[in-house]
């Protein structure tokens, strides 16, 4: 890969660190996967759940619950890759829009069951279709080709870190 390649964050970070011995190909793959990441999160807060006031975080809630029906709090808390204590943050915000409701569990007593109610799935089932058009946009400078193999490496990542914890 040559210099011209590099976006001009990689081209400084060469520049400084270009003495060390370090693997500079595997800093870019996850420096860049970070980077994308970040910047489709900030674009679709900016672009689609900004009108609706709703986070990142509080957009996955919903897609979770309206995906895998009704969780426990703590499989919730794992499903959108949060905290327990974010959870229960989040969960509150849901709540107080109506959108989720919160239950003990009939077969655990100290356990609580979330779910959408019916103004949190009317919400999502209308969020969801222009969230996914902003995802096709952002992968529409990609191939067919290359978004099925975009998402074959991320998978192969995922399931690498996913099997180191």
């Amino acid at each position: 890969m040559s210099a011209d390649d590099l976006l001009p964050d990689e081209r400084k970070v060469l520049e400084q660190l270009g003495h060390l011995s370090l693997d500079f190909r595997a800093m870019w793959a996850i420096s860049n996967l970070f980077r994308s990441s970040a910047a489709i999160r900030r674009h679709m807060e900016a672009r689609v759940l900004a009108p609706d006031r709703l986070s990142w975080t509080s957009f996955v809630g919903l897609w979770v619950l309206w995906v895998w029906g009704e969780l426990g709090a703590n499989a919730f808390a794992d499903a959108v890759g949060i905290s327990r204590p974010t959870a229960t943050g989040v969960l509150r915000t849901l709540e107080g829009r109506g959108w989720a409701t919160r239950r003990k569990d009939p077969a655990d007593g100290r356990g609580v069951l979330v779910s959408l109610t019916r103004e949190g799935r009317t919400k999502i089932q209308h969020l969801f279709p222009r969230f996914n058009a902003e995802e096709a946009a952002i992968a529409g400078s990609l191939s067919p080709a290359e978004q099925d193999q975009l998402a074959r490496l991320l998978r192969t990542v995922a399931r690498s870190v996913g099997s180191a914890m």
